[in-house]
């Protein structure tokens, strides 16, 4: 059975408030769908937020990837001049508003800004996951990555998620090895 819009947001905003649609009803008018073919990039408009429905995104700075984002999470935009890309790396199926959007509606109920803060609060969470990852020894890198993206192998090459793990190419080649044996 196909869920619905509201449902569907549901699940990125209950957690942070149970009453939604009954406190913020206009919010769910703000997201439109939004579908994007694997390599197909964002926008990349400031202030924009996402909610992943289905699919993946990479987020690079030059071509370096700092984040991978899957169905679940948000992404949100910088607000502010930047240098990421943010690249489909499957198909993908989102929920997409802008900060204005947000903000027109907080004007006149300000629990729009008690569930903005909280989504930002998760971005930064998100944000450090990398920093994490990059802080361990090598041989936990492995576990740490494919616990939160189980299926990542299958969206990007090798020489990418090592980068991303911060480790080379040829070690990640021995714990793929490894873990695979």
């Amino acid at each position: 059975m196909k869920k619905n819009k509201e449902d569907l947001l549901d699940s990125f905003f209950s957690d942070i408030n149970p009453h939604w649609k009954h406190e913020i009803p206009e919010l769910s008018a703000v997201f439109d769908e939004e579908h994007f073919m694997q390599g197909e990039r964002l926008v990349n408009d400031w202030g924009e937020l996402y909610l992943i429905i289905d699919g993946i995104f990479g987020k690079y700075e030059k071509t370096c990837p700092v984040r991978y984002v899957s169905a679940g999470e948000s992404l949100m935009i910088p607000n502010h001049k930047h240098r990421y890309q943010f690249i489909a790396l499957s198909d993908c199926r989102t929920f997409r508003t802008s900060l204005r959007q947000l903000e027109e509606i907080n004007a006149h109920n300000s629990k729009v800004f008690y569930l903005y803060a909280n989504l930002q609060d998760k971005q930064q969470t998100y944000l450090d996951y990398r920093h994490k990852l990059l802080s361990l020894n090598n041989q936990d890198k492995y576990d740490f990555v494919f616990d939160k993206y189980p299926d990542l192998r299958s969206y990007v090459k090798h020489h990418e998620l090592a980068r991303f793990m911060g480790i080379s190419t040829e070690l990640l080649r021995r714990l793929l090895r490894d873990h695979d044996c």
